[in-house]
């Protein structure tokens, strides 16, 4: 029997975890990827060994897959869907379905016209956990339904630290579609139709691009099979991703982030027994649960299987679930496009009841951002890494002296609200792209290095970070640069022993090669660089900034230690010595002094100030400032080291792709015992950092708190 050939349209952040549920389900085979970024399409092509790659939605319509799953941003979702159905494919959509209910009904109206089969992933509906207590409502085990609360509350890191540019918070109901879609689900499989009577938005942000978000929605509705009450929040806080369900017979609860469901029943009036009769019993499912559910997800990570952790195991779920159904000739009702748009409807009811306009108005504080600026001067520096907690600070240092800049950047509509009200150059493109490369250089003189990656494999730093880093510094040889400035990290040094004092003349830690990929990666870049220096003349300048704290930066700040949570962290050691805490703005300025500071080609520099804090001087400062409690625990090199060597452990025991070596000597490292002197770079630079404990905590602690909690 032939396999279901699917196309994955766009190869974003959810492509792998549907890749994965494909691999997982039997019947079907992935057969391409398309995205326009054809880069990224051949990326996810190359980890999942997708024979074809599309860079249009027209292309993969015009080919032999059977089905597409749309992973687009939810503004494009109808469009490409319409495009698909026409031409026959079997749909599968990422939730939100759309941006609008209406649009969503007329697609499955033309779904229904084609005959062919729409699905929309509802994969929460699909927990382990909620299966059981569904069936229960489904075959009145638990009786006439009274109440329902259903609650998303979890922090939102996008609404602190960006991009802004992205469709959640492009339109103040959109947070509500996007998260909310989930809840709206759960109350539409449980209760049926239902009609919001009051809803309300709360705790506005003002965002850059003039973009206001309102952080909590609540809203109350009212349906035949009983009430139902939402609760939406984004602000910071302790998660809670659940649903409660109260009936005639009895109560229900799921911990659906957990995947973790349980049912509790009157069984005596007698209030002593029955208190400890109904612990018990709860107790008792979580237990069982629990157990079940940990013992699901080592197996599957231990075989390197799908869905190895509950959201991955959800989405899976609901994959199969798709596929059966199709097969069965019915797609299941909890994902046909009808039950799709009745979410998308629940949820535009929320926002209109609430009062808050669709669209957004300018934020008050942001009109003057908004104002166009002048033509930008011609451009002589370019900075790669613009957009970052740094580089922004650093494209404002250079425009505010009148240096003409160029900002190179993967997102033009990112950077935008980013670089706001800057005169300054951007273009679109890569540093890994040498046509980009070309064009980027043209007129530059001095280029600032300011990228980073991310991966789980040394492949991956070698693909998006040492190899890209080569080729701007090539590019820039070619070009005849006067200065290529560097930012690497102190993550490179040797820096366990308390003895040591590391200066500007100190090499990086000779045991590279048993660091963490990040610190290795970024010493690999500065090998690769100084051979080019002194193979090739690149006039390069190398800066290694610390512990980099300010508005912008997490209070959960991994340079302090490995926080758990916001309010729970394990210090790197015992938490008491001196840490090389060095404030953004000062980073930024040194940066600025070395566009021409004389005398600095071929030097390395560290960017700290005095070892004025320790880390537990900065979770003080920050419990201070944020009104509440910090959990702080000393843990040991040999701790940490011991959890992580088991966990490394068992990915080489079963070969796993992303297996690493866990080294003592990285994990010693990360409390940073050595004493960092950065007196040469005040030198050469005449570079005067904050200085004072006190300017830390009020310019790098409390300004990072109070945006956070803002």
């Amino acid at each position: 029997m032939s396999k279901t050939r699917v196309g994955l349209l766009g190869a974003g952040y959810i492509v792998k975890s549907h890749a994965r549920a494909l691999r997982g389900t039997p019947g079907v085979e992935i057969a391409s990827v398309c995205d326009q970024s054809l880069g990224r399409a051949r990326a996810i092509a190359d980890e999942f060994a997708i024979p074809a790659v599309h860079g249009s939605v027209e292309e993969l319509a015009a080919s032999d897959v059977d089905a597409v799953h749309v992973l687009l941003p939810p503004s494009a979702h109808l469009s490409a869907a319409r495009t698909l159905i026409e031409a026959g494919k079997t749909v599968f959509l990422e939730k939100p379905m759309g941006p609008d209910a209406a649009g969503c009904r007329e697609l499955a109206d033309l779904a229904d016209a084609r005959g062919v089969k729409l699905g929309v992933n509802h994969n929460f509906l699909f927990t382990p956990g909620y299966e059981p207590i569904r069936d229960a409502v489904r075959d009145g085990a638990l009786g006439p339904v009274d109440q329902l609360t259903v609650n998303w509350l979890v922090a939102l890191p996008l609404l602190q630290f960006g991009p802004f540019n992205t469709w959640m918070v492009s339109r103040p109901g959109n947070l509500v579609l996007e998260l909310g879609s989930h809840l709206a689900a759960f109350a539409l499989d449980l209760l049926g139709p239902v009609e919001v009577v009051a809803a309300h938005a709360s705790n506005p942000l003002d965002l850059p691009g003039d973009q206001r978000v309102w952080r909590r929605w609540n809203a109350v509705a009212q349906g035949q099979r009983g009430s139902m009450v939402f609760n939406l929040s984004t602000a910071p806080g302790q998660s809670e991703r659940s649903v409660h369900l109260r009936a005639l017979g009895g109560a229900a609860h799921l911990d659906f982030a957990k995947g973790l469901g349980w049912q509790e029943a009157t069984s005596s009036n007698n209030p002593i027994f029955e208190d400890f009769a109904a612990a018990r019993a709860s107790a008792a499912q979580l237990g069982v649960g629990s157990v079940k559910g940990f013992g699901r997800y080592l197996t599957r990570t231990l075989r390197k299987a799908p869905a190895e952790n509950p959201f991955e195991d959800s989405i899976l779920r609901s994959v199969r679930r798709f596929y059966e159904s199709v097969a069965e000739g019915q797609v299941d009702e909890r994902l046909t496009g009808r039950f799709g748009a009745d979410v998308i409807g629940l949820c535009e009811s929320i926002v209109e009841r609430s009062g808050v306009a669709r669209d957004n108005a300018p934020a008050p504080s942001s009109v003057a951002a908004s104002t166009p600026s002048p033509a930008p001067r011609k451009s002589t520096v370019l900075v790669v890494g613009g957009t970052g907690f740094i580089g922004r600070r650093l494209v404002r240092r250079l425009a505010e002296r009148g240096v003409g800049v160029r900002v190179l950047t993967r997102g033009l509509g990112s950077a935008r609200i980013d670089l706001a009200g800057l005169d300054v150059e951007l273009m679109q493109g890569s540093h890994s792209d040498p046509a980009t490369l070309t064009k980027a250089l043209d007129g530059i003189e001095v280029v600032y290095h300011l990228a980073k990656a991310d991966g789980k494999r040394w492949q991956d730093y070698v693909d998006t970070d040492v190899e890209p880093t080569r080729r701007l510094a090539e590019a820039a040889i070619r070009a005849g640069v006067k200065r290529f400035v560097y930012t690497g990290t102190i993550d490179s040094y040797a820096s366990a022993k308390a003895e040591d004092t590391i200066t500007n003349d100190t090499p990086l830690d000779p045991a590279i090669a048993t660091r963490n990929l990040y610190a290795r990666s970024k010493a690999e870049c500065e090998a690769v660089l100084k051979r080019l220096a002194a193979d090739g003349g690149l006039p390069l300048v190398i800066f290694r900034p610390g512990v980099v704290i300010g508005e912008g930066s997490p209070p959960a700040h991994m340079g302090v230690g490995r926080f758990v949570s916001d309010t729970h962290v394990q210090y790197w050691g015992d938490g008491t010595n001196k840490l090389p805490f060095v404030l953004v703005d000062d980073v930024a300025d040194a940066l600025a002094a070395a566009l021409d500071a004389p005398g600095i080609v071929g030097r390395d520099f560290l960017l700290v100030d005095e070892p004025l804090l320790s880390a537990r001087d900065y979770v003080a400062a920050v419990q201070a400032r944020a009104g509440g409690a910090v959990t702080a625990e000393p843990r040991s090199t040999f701790s940490h080291w011991r959890a992580d060597a088991i966990k490394e452990g068992a990915k080489h025991a079963v070969r796993h792709r992303n297996r690493r070596a866990s080294t003592w000597h990285d994990w010693d490292c990360r409390a940073h015992r050595a004493r960092y002197d950065a007196s040469g770079t005040r030198e050469a630079l005449n570079w005067q950092p904050a200085g004072t404990a006190d300017a830390l905590v009020e310019r790098g602690i409390n300004a990072s708190v109070d945006r956070f909690l803002r």
